[in-house]
Parts: structure tokens; C-alpha cells; sequence
């Protein structure tokens, strides 16, 4: 069974939280690809990372993703998010973990950026 999990800091303000949250549902809905698919936090907020895992192993995954939606490469996307994921091959060595590129490697940004300028002033 296949799971994603979109990760993504957390904030101490709940707006912030509850806009990347309102993001993966509105992702979820559309994805075809995923059986098991949920958003966890970084730190300052939950669910954390681990627990999903978790979570997802008890439903019978097999096969967990991990897109990290980060605009730059910074500490996390370079050291913190690649060490929990080795850490949990180490834990669970018949689960498939795969660490996908983090949101701000993909080559679509920059069309995203050039539709929002080419808008008309209102």
C-alpha cells in the first residue's frame, strides 16, 4: 500500500497551520496515486512526522513518501527531514521510505510566478 506524507514546518500560528493543511486536503482530493495520504509538521505543530508514519504502518502501508514542502534548501530539507527518514528505514526495514525532491526543486515555480506578475493591475 502506498502513502505520501506532505511535510511542512509548523508554525506557531494556527493560520499559518491551517492553510498548509487546507492545501494537502484540496491535494488529497485530487490524487489518484496515493491509498494513504496526510499532512505532519516539523515541529510546533501535529501531527509530527513519526506519528503519521506510525499511523500509516498500522493501515498497512508499505511504500511511504515524503514530500517536503519547502521553498529552499535550507536545514531541513538538507539535514533534518533526510535524518528522520533514515532513521525510520532503520526502525522499520520492510517499509520502503522514499524522501521526494522538496517543493521549491520543482521546474514549475517559475511559470507559477510569471501567471501571478502577468495579472493586470487592479
Amino acid at each position: 500500500m502506498k502513502a505520501i506524507i506532505f511535510i511542512a514546518h509548523g508554525s506557531k500560528k494556527e493560520k499559518s497551520n491551517e492553510e498548509f493543511l487546507s492545501l494537502v486536503d484540496k491535494i488529497i482530493e485530487e490524487d489518484e496515486i496515493y491509498d494513504l495520504k496526510k499532512a505532519a509538521f516539523l515541529e510546533l505543530a501535529t501531527p509530527d512526522i513519526k506519528s503519521v508514519v506510525t499511523e500509516f504502518i498500522i493501515k498497512g502501508a508499505n511504500d511511504i513518501s515524503f514530500y517536503p514542502y519547502f521553498l529552499n534548501s535550507g536545514r531541513h530539507v538538507l539535514s533534518d527531514i533526510p535524518e528522520i527518514v533514515e532513521e525510520l528505514k532503520k526502525e522499520h526495514l520492510n517499509i520502503k521510505f522514499r524522501l521526494l525532491p522538496h517543493f521549491g526543486e520543482s521546474k514549475k515555480i517559475e511559470k507559477i510566478i510569471l501567471h501571478d506578475i502577468s495579472k493586470p493591475f487592479l
